[in-house]
C-alpha cells in the first residue's frame, strides 16, 4: 500500500497552487520528495518548490471543531490554578521534525496528520524543568564540578512541580505541573552558508524550516497537585508560584526555548499573563437548557466559557505575580 502511493506520487506531473496545512503532513511534503530522488538538478527544483508553497501559507492552525484547547474554567479543587503566557518570538523557533525522510534536510516538527508547526509539552517540561534547576543553583554547581551533575539533587519544590528521575523506584512522583502543546501559525525558512576557514568561502548552504520571528504563541500549564501533596512534600503555593512565574520568564527572554539556542533562536517577548483560579468552593449547579437549543460544534459549546469566573489578565508580570498569591491565599491554599 505503501509503495503504490508513492508510486502514485512519482507519476505526479505537477503540484496544487493553493493547498492548506494538511499537505505539510502528507501529499504534497510526498511529492517534493519523490521529485527530490530523481537527481540532483530535481533534488533543489523540489526544495525550491516546497519552500515557496509552505511560506506562502498563512494563518496555519488546527481544524476548529477539534476544540484542543484546555478549558480552566472548572477547577475542581482551590489548590489547583492554570497560567497561560502569551508571547511574540523575537527570534526563529526551530525544533527538528521527526519524519525520516523530507525535502528539506531541517524541517521543523509539525503535527504529523494536520502538519501544523508544534512545540509539544514534554518540550516545555523539560526546558522548564531545566530552567527552575538554573534559578535553583545548577549552574553554580555545573562550573564547580566541570559541567557535570554527579551529585545534584533537585530541591522539594522542583520534585513536587516535575516529579523525580526515572529510575527512583518507590519515591517516583509524577510532578503537579500538566503542559500543553503549542501551536504556531506561520513557516519561513533560514540559511546557513558555512564557510571554510582558509578560503573564506561559502561551502553548502544549509536550509532550516523555522517559525519566523513576530509569530505568537502560547504557553499553558495546570499545576494540578494530589490531595494532600501540598503538605506532603513541604511547599507553599506562594512560593510555589514566585518559582514558576520567575522561571517561565527567564526561559522565555533569555534563555530561549529553540533548538540552536545558543545562536540566538527561541528568545520570546512575554505579551500577557492569564491566571485561573477556582472562583467558589461551592459545588457547580447544572443549569437547564431548553431542548430546542442546538449547538453546531464543540466550539461553540466552549465559546460558553470564554471568560470563565476566577480569571484574570495582566500585562505585568509583577502585577500578575502578585495577584496570582493574594488569590490563592484567599482560597486558603497558602501552606
Amino acid at each position: 500500500m505503501i509503495f503504490d502511493y508513492y508510486a502514485f506520487l512519482a507519476d505526479q506531473k505537477s503540484y496544487p497552487k493553493k493547498m492548506d496545512e494538511c499537505a505539510l503532513a502528507s501529499g504534497f511534503v510526498d511529492g517534493c520528495l519523490v521529485w527530490s530522488c530523481s537527481g540532483n538538478k530535481a533534488k533543489n527544483e523540489a526544495r525550491k518548490c516546497y519552500m515557496k508553497h509552505s511560506s506562502d501559507l498563512e494563518d496555519l492552525k488546527l481544524p476548529s471543531d477539534l476544540n484542543l484547547e484546555p478549558d480552566f474554567s472548572r477547577l475542581p479543587h482551590s489548590s489547583w490554578f492554570g497560567i497561560e503566557v502569551a508571547f511574540t518570538l523575537v527570534s526563529p523557533w526551530y525544533s527538528r521534525d521527526d519524519r525520516p525522510f523530507h525535502v528539506i534536510d531541517n524541517p521543523v516538527r509539525k503535527d504529523r496528520v494536520f502538519g501544523v508547526p508544534f512545540m509539544s509539552a514534554a518540550s516545555w517540561k523539560g526546558l522548564l524543568r531545566w530552567a527552575c534547576r538554573m534559578q535553583a543553583g545548577l549552574y553554580g554547581r555545573l562550573k564547580s564540578n566541570g559541567m557535570k551533575m554527579d551529585g545534584w539533587k533537585d530541591p522539594a519544590w522542583i520534585v513536587h512541580l516535575f516529579g523525580n528521575e526515572r529510575g527512583e523506584g518507590e519515591e517516583f512522583s509524577r510532578g503537579a505541573l500538566i503542559f500543553y502543546p503549542t501551536w504556531f501559525s506561520k513557516l519561513d525558512f533560514e540559511v546557513i552558508n558555512p564557510h571554510n576557514r582558509k578560503t573564506r568561502a561559502g561551502t553548502q548552504p544549509i536550509y532550516y524550516e523555522v517559525v519566523p520571528a513576530e509569530t505568537k504563541g502560547r504557553l499553558r500549564l495546570l499545576y494540578a497537585p494530589l490531595p494532600g501533596e501540598i503538605e506532603s512534600n513541604k511547599v507553599k503555593s506562594a512560593d510555589i508560584i514566585d518559582n514558576i512565574i520567575e522561571s517561565i520568564t527567564t526561559l522565555l527572554e533569555t534563555y530561549g526555548i529553540s533548538a540552536k539556542r545558543t545562536a540566538g533562536w527561541g528568545t520570546a517577548r512575554i505579551d500577557r499573563w492569564t491566571g485561573f483560579v477556582k472562583d467558589s468552593d461551592q459545588p457547580v449547579k447544572a443549569e437547564l437548557h431548553s431542548t430546542k437549543k442546538t449547538f453546531h460544534g464543540f466550539r461553540e459549546l466552549g465559546g460558553l466559557a470564554q471568560n470563565p469566573p476566577g480569571s484574570f489578565t495582566s500585562e505585568d508580570t509583577e502585577e500578575f505575580n502578585a495577584e496570582m498569591k493574594s488569590r490563592i491565599a484567599r482560597k486558603g491554599c497558602s501552606r
